[in-house]
């Protein structure tokens, strides 16, 4: 967990931002920046992906608003704590959200069966994110 390396590929359907938020919420996800991380200033990290500072603004806004990262005023983004409940009305928006993006799978040409295994491989990948967080400490 010594830096955030975040590696900038061209010809990709993702923007940049989307590209930095991705692999940020992928680093979350798996455990490797915890809770309380402080986040690289948006000027520090601008400057070593080489982009603009607007387009590293935009991927931690993106990070918050999906509650992967808090940002506090004039002193940094952090990692946040994942929320222990998720409301009724949140649970419906994600439940929509993924039935979308098996719709689109599905339009892509993916058989059901392999949407499956694709859904249980992240969901296991999710577990054992979660299983490596509860055996620190």
């Amino acid at each position: 967990m010594s830096d955030l390396s975040i590696r900038l590929e061209s010809g990709q359907g993702d923007t940049v931002y989307e590209q930095i938020a991705r692999q940020i919420r992928s680093r979350i996800v798996s455990g490797d920046l915890p809770p309380g991380f402080p986040l690289p200033p948006v000027r520090t990290l601008a400057s070593d992906l080489g982009v603009n500072l607007n387009t590293v603004a935009r991927a931690y806004r993106l990070l918050e608003d999906e509650g992967f990262v808090r940002i506090r005023d004039r002193s940094g983004a952090e990692v946040a704590a994942p929320r222990e409940e998720t409301s009724a009305d949140a649970g419906e928006r994600f439940r929509e959200e993924l039935r979308s993006v098996l719709a689109r799978m599905r339009q892509a040409g993916m058989r059901p069966e392999e949407i499956r295994r694709a859904a249980e491989a992240e969901i296991a990948a999710l577990a054992g994110a979660r299983g490596r967080e509860g055996s620190r400490g």
